[in-house]
């Protein structure tokens, strides 16, 4: 008599691993303090101007915590208090603003909705926010056409695949193209204007450098450095936070600049 292949099955035992931050590795030369200035809800904003979503874009200038809104108008002012709420209204919004499906937004590790939830969510979305959705048929279309999405930096992307599957893709170039573009930018004034900043890293929306100690009175000359404008026709400028230590950068902390 054959064993049944259940009795093969091993059991899935859990297992939660450490892991070290890396950012800790980092160490600034001694006698220097090593910074991170991080443009702060970078690609969220370039989609509320992209899509030209009004409401957003007051959202953002007024200062708000724009997750939190988020949050609040969609579950309510209670729930949105909770912070399972508030992370996974925060992912749920990102894959919906880049076209992700029900399904992608369920596979997400950080969120634990059914289909119906997700499919709920979505609607409800772009019940909120038409201007979205109208952005997402503009693009759509777009890509259908062309093949092409443009950044408004004058960047452009040429796909070559089946342009019924580009939509996600073409969103999250935009959007992200158009971030890198306005980092690198900083990173440059600060390269050819700024020889006492040491540059080391560029992480997507973030410049980490290190300076001499003693010269921490001119960082609001690298803030004014920093800052650039997204020419769109209501011009957008994304503000920077910074982060400094002089320990390492994976023990930086929120710095007033």
């Amino acid at each position: 008599m054959y064993p049944t292949a259940k009795c093969w099955r091993r059991p899935i035992v859990a297992q939660t691993i450490n892991l070290p931050n890396v950012r800790e590795f980092f160490v600034p030369d001694p006698g220097y303090t090593v910074a991170e200035a991080d443009l702060s809800g970078a690609d969220a904003q370039v989609v509320a101007w992209d899509a030209g979503d009004e409401e957003l874009k007051a959202m953002f200038r007024s200062g708000v915590k724009i997750h939190r809104h988020n949050a609040t108008a969609m579950f309510g002012a209670e729930e949105a208090a909770k912070e399972s709420v508030y992370q996974e209204t925060k992912v749920a919004v990102h894959l919906t603003n880049y076209g992700g499906s029900p399904n992608a937004m369920m596979m997400a590790s950080t969120i634990h909705w059914n289909r119906m939830k997700c499919v709920e969510f979505q609607s409800r979305w772009f019940e909120l926010h038409p201007a979205i959705k109208a952005w997402h048929e503009r693009i759509h279309i777009q890509l259908q056409e062309t093949r092409t999405v443009r950044n408004k930096f004058g960047f452009r992307r040429v796909y070559f695949d089946r342009p019924e599957k580009l939509l996600p893709e073409g969103l999250a170039w935009i959007a992200q193209s158009t971030v890198a573009v306005c980092c690198n930018t900083g990173a440059l004034a600060l390269y050819e204007h700024a020889p006492w900043v040491q540059l080391l890293l560029q992480v997507h929306d973030s410049v980490v450098f290190q300076y001499k100690t003693r010269d921490k009175d001119k960082l609001p000359e690298v803030k004014r450095l920093l800052h650039n404008t997204i020419p769109y026709d209501d011009p957008l400028t994304i503000p920077w936070t910074l982060k400094t230590s002089t320990r390492s950068w994976g023990h930086a902390e929120d710095t007033a600049w």
